[in-house]
């Protein structure tokens, strides 16, 4: 599987919710759980449902940071920030909050 690596922005609750993630993936690459997230969520959400997530700016984060997902989560990625017309680092960040309200017990057992 091939890799890209592209930038997100971060702040201390995201930090926080990656971590505490990776501890039920059992891992502790921030690549790896975002990944396994978007992969989750690319499965199993509507694109509508995904869309609608992303309607407004929740965040203002100041920090960036830059991690490696699959060309596949890469093309997903792209598709929704040409839909809500957000940058893609923007798209990261919420994307955590996303997968931590959307992913169950069971579902993170899966990702492992």
């Amino acid at each position: 599987m091939s890799t890209k690596a592209v930038e997100m922005m971060i702040e201390p609750g995201a930090e926080t919710i990656l971590r505490n993630m990776g501890k039920q993936m059992r891992t502790k690459a921030r690549s790896k759980v975002l990944n396994r997230a978007l992969d989750h969520i690319r499965d199993n959400e509507h694109m509508s449902d995904v869309t609608a997530w992303f309607s407004e700016p929740r965040f203002k984060a100041s920090r960036r940071t830059t991690v490696r997902i699959s060309d596949a989560n890469a093309q997903y990625l792209e598709a929704i920030a040409s839909l809500v017309g957000r940058g893609r680092p923007a798209i990261l960040l919420d994307i955590v909050y996303m997968a931590a309200s959307k992913m169950s017990r069971e579902d993170y057992e899966a990702l492992r």
